[in-house]
């Protein structure tokens, strides 16, 4: 698989996350997201949830108070078109508040997305970092990712289209020649389209939907020749640490457990100077749906 011009005719990131108020709607946002996001079938829910919280830093307007924690529940479908995105102030604090916000699409009765977040200013405390990055090369000391042989049923998703990924340790059910039984996957990834705010800072909601593919340690788990399987977001939360000005991100996802239909999985994210990011939960449904069900066949 060769390696696209970054940049060549891809979206950004930070455009596909705007929001506008609604006029004359305190606490009322809309967004427009298009299916360049699918993943596959409806849009990353990381992408979701970055809007969501999107328009509550334009509801907080407080620069200061940075994102530090969210919590998502997938409550029903969410798709790619017009979104309504409601916002509620939980708490309005001189260091740190909290907010709530609703994601749907327009006429959809049922709620679609709940986040709720906390945003805090810096302060005086103890510093250190207790995870290590793992001891890997460089990107450019590893592949992309393999092409499937025909009629291989693999997971496609427009979504990952915008990225560029080289596989540490990440290997596809296709493939022969290696082993499963451990749950961890391991992978620089970079926006081909790098999503850079306006002081060089690589805008860390951006983070939020690299975070959202965690289903990739089961399938490390599973193995070789391993049954086709979806795995729908039950929640995402995130925790945020630095930030960066580096495109390629440094991805360790780690498999908890998998039972009863579900799994919980972890990951974290470094710059390419091992600096931490962000870390990530979540547990996710697992299905095994006909490849055709998802538009995969």
């Amino acid at each position: 698989m060769s390696a696209a011009t970054p940049g060549a005719d891809l979206p950004n990131i930070l455009d596909a996350t705007q929001v506008e108020t609604v006029p004359d709607a305190r606490g009322r946002y809309r967004a427009n997201l298009s299916t360049a996001w699918d993943a596959p079938v409806h849009p990353s829910g990381g992408l979701v949830s970055a809007l969501a919280l999107r328009a509550m830093q334009a509801e907080l307007d407080h620069p200061r108070q940075r994102l530090r924690t969210f919590s998502t529940l997938f409550v029903s479908t969410v798709t790619s078109g017009p979104l309504e995105i409601a916002v509620e102030r939980l708490r309005d604090g001189k260091r740190m508040s909290q907010l709530r916000a609703e994601v749907r699409n327009p006429g959809r009765p049922e709620v679609g997305h709940v986040t709720s977040a906390a945003f805090g200013e810096s302060r005086p405390g103890v510093a250190f970092s207790y995870s290590a990055a793992p001891e890997v090369g460089p990107p450019g000391d590893y592949p992309l990712p393999a092409d499937p042989p025909p009629g291989a049923p693999v997971f496609r998703a427009r979504f990952f289209e915008n990225l560029e990924t080289r596989r540490v340790r990440l290997f596809h059910s296709f493939e022969k020649d290696w082993e499963g039984g451990r749950a961890e996957a391991i992978r620089w990834v970079r926006y081909r389209v790098p999503p850079r705010l306006e002081d060089g800072r690589l805008d860390p909601l951006s983070l939020i939907a690299v975070a959202d593919t965690m289903p990739s340690a089961v399938a490390q788990y599973l193995g070789p020749g391993a049954a086709f399987f979806h795995a729908p977001s039950v929640d995402l939360n995130m925790h945020f640490f630095a930030d960066t000005d580096q495109d390629w991100l440094l991805a360790r996802t780690v498999g908890h457990w998998a039972g009863d239909g579900y799994a919980s999985a972890e990951i974290t994210l470094w710059d390419a100077a091992r600096r931490p990011l962000a870390v990530a939960t979540q547990v996710m449904l697992l299905r095994f749906p006909d490849p055709s069900e998802l538009g995969l066949a």
